[in-house]
């Protein structure tokens, strides 16, 4: 069977499905709308639109020019990189891969360039881990912030092994061209809140369809039966959800994870889900690039690696968080740092990440080539 007829009977069969549950999928789409209107619109909408004004008007020089000797020095990437990184982390998805594009279609990063930082500048925002996951869905602010700098140590790392095995350029950095004047502030306010809008009205349209489809491969009859035929505990009907979940929407992945006891694990899943960011994520960055010539399959074998790393690092680093800033509610699994399942859980993801970082770049020619023609005109 062709991938194309596959492709067919399986949206033929979600439709279905659509049919014969019609209240179950309407309540999934106002799920995921509510989580768009109450959660994306006022976290992202502020910072898009302050981005799309200050790439045009030229308003970082000040700021590139002094993050480049750092950035060179750790990434091999110019201060607008850094740039990047820094707004990806503060806004949230997909707002990385926005700045990003923002940025090569202004001709201030290169094609390659601007590939590399797509690979660990594109990542989850503060509001989201402290506010909904820590504070909300776990009730531990705490916690939220422990997630928070987990997210921001794993995306460094990547950042780090994947630059590092990349080739210095020796090509001059290319600048924005000055010969045409600058529109007028008005003129780029009102494209820059037009397009932000856009990209919002994509973003939701991705949240909502996720929902569905997630409530559709979870919540119908069929799958419940199905998981009753194991014989599966609620626990572990609820891990099966999450996983499910992480794995296609983070929001529902996480707050699926959140019911089950808390433990080290159910955290460290949060936290790879979080660095993972989903394949709704992942869509909702291919729409903000648009057509852009930009290889994005680097991009989500990175967001892999990270999810793993990120699974890994709270796994070594939260039990001595957790005795250095004991939290109120303690941990229901008894998983200390000296059994083996416990350091097979930990080395594995880890070696895994890391090796992958560090050969997902090595390994493809387009790096290891001097950059093209339709690089350089950029």
């Amino acid at each position: 069977m062709s991938k194309k007829n596959a492709l067919t009977i399986g949206l033929i069969c979600l439709m279905c499905l659509l049919l014969c549950f019609p209240n179950l999928c309407l309540n999934a789409a106002q799920t995921g709308l509510l989580l768009w209107f109450n959660k994306v619109i006022p976290s992202l909408l502020p910072f898009m639109i302050f981005v799309n004004l200050l790439v045009p008007l030229d308003g970082l020089s000040a700021f590139t020019m002094r993050c480049t000797a750092l950035s060179r020095k750790i990434w091999h990437l110019p201060g607008e990189s850094f740039f990047a990184f820094f707004m990806g982390l503060i806004a949230g998805y997909p707002m990385g891969a926005k700045v990003v594009k923002s940025l090569y279609t202004n001709h201030q990063l290169t094609q390659s360039e601007a590939e590399r930082t797509l690979c660990f500048c594109n990542n989850c925002g503060p509001l989201f881990i402290i506010g909904t996951v820590g504070t909300a869905m776990l009730s531990q602010t705490q916690l939220g912030y422990f997630l928070f700098g987990i997210h921001i140590l794993s995306a460094f790392l990547m950042s780090f092994f994947i630059t590092r095995s990349t080739p210095v350029y020796t090509t001059p950095h290319l600048t924005k061209t000055t010969s045409k004047t600058s529109p007028p502030l008005f003129t780029l306010l009102n494209l820059a809140v037009m397009n932000t809008m856009d990209t919002l009205t994509c973003i939701g349209g991705y949240i909502i369809l996720f929902s569905v489809l997630l409530t559709l491969l979870t919540q119908t009859p069929l799958t419940l039966h199905l998981l009753n035929l194991f014989s599966l505990s609620p626990d572990t009907k609820q891990l099966i959800s999450g996983l499910l979940g992480g794995l296609l929407e983070l929001s529902n992945g996480a707050h699926a994870l959140s019911k089950l006891p808390l433990s080290l694990y159910s955290i460290a899943l949060i936290s790879g889900f979080i660095g993972f960011g989903g394949i709704c994520v992942y869509f909702q960055s291919l729409f903000v690039l648009g057509d852009v010539s930009l290889n994005t399959k680097p991009f989500f074998l990175s967001k892999c690696f990270q999810g793993l790393l990120s699974f890994s690092l709270t796994l070594l680093i939260y039990p001595i968080y957790n005795r250095l800033f004991p939290s109120s509610t303690t941990l229901t699994s008894s998983i200390f740092p000296y059994t083996s399942i416990y350091w097979v859980s930990c080395s594995v993801p880890l070696i895994i990440s890391l090796s992958g970082a560090l050969l997902l770049f090595h390994t493809h020619s387009t790096y290891d080539l001097p950059l093209s023609k339709s690089s350089k005109s950029a």
